[in-house]
């Protein structure tokens, strides 16, 4: 126990001390904001605002993301260097034995937040809606999935990815390792940032588990934990981006 602590603690540390970036930086490393990538995952109104899985916490990247975005279109991104990975399941999903139901297709859970509309609106916008928390075999209105236009898009020379969005240790932890990780398998030049302030997961006490019998779930530690994982996997982390 003793050497479980003063592990937590040196990963509480290094979170701790992580240093912001500009997204000037970050263009720079690929040679043009063209490069650069910004992947929304899973901020819908389901896991923001309404419904079983929606959660205040994660709620509060909202802004934060939405400021980001059009950040990075007024520092010259184009707008097609947008992904939306959003969930959008049937309504007998089979990841509703693990999980509650949630953002069904077609319903007000499954829209993306408000806040974030304008730019999911833009016809240049890249959309994939999935049904499990890794969006790499996501489709497209085109029925083409994800991982083929990842491919082309390392085929094409070094590149960036930001992934934004929902939850820590959930879909963002599955869908920044899926990105790393095919870009290892093709031996592409590419990078993966995680911004500690544009991504959350929720939190459920023991008290609330045991009362509605299902697992707890420590935002804080698994915050902590997961962005450690995913550093120690070769994902970038920083604090923000400005």
């Amino acid at each position: 126990m003793n050497k479980s602590a003063a592990f937590f603690t040196y990963t509480e540390k290094l979170v701790e001390k992580l240093s912001p970036i500009s997204v000037k930086e970050l263009a720079e490393r690929v040679n043009g904001i063209d490069r650069v990538y910004l992947v929304f995952v899973d901020i819908l109104k389901g896991f923001c605002e309404t419904g079983a899985l929606s959660s205040e916490r994660v709620n509060e990247l909202v802004a934060p993301v939405a400021q980001l975005t059009q950040r990075l279109l007024d520092a010259g991104m184009p707008k097609g260097n947008l992904i939306f990975l959003n969930d959008a399941h049937p309504a007998d999903a089979v990841e509703f034995q693990s999980f509650a139901p949630h953002c069904i297709r077609q319903t007000a859970e499954a829209e993306v937040v408000d806040a974030l509309k304008p730019f999911y609106a833009f016809p240049e916008t890249q959309r994939y809606l999935k049904n499990a928390t890794n969006g790499l075999f996501a489709k497209n209105e085109k029925g083409q999935p994800f991982h083929a236009w990842l491919e082309r898009t390392f085929d094409e020379g070094k590149s960036l990815f930001i992934v934004v969005g929902d939850c820590t240790d959930l879909c963002i932890y599955q869908n920044a390792m899926g990105i790393r990780l095919l870009a290892n398998e093709k031996n592409a030049d590419v990078h993966v940032i995680v911004s500690k302030e544009h991504v959350r997961t929720y939190d459920l006490s023991i008290e609330q588990a045991e009362k509605l019998q299902v697992l707890a779930h420590d935002a804080d530690v698994l915050d902590q934990i997961f962005l450690y994982h995913m550093k120690l996997n070769g994902i970038e982390l920083v604090s923000s981006i400005t």
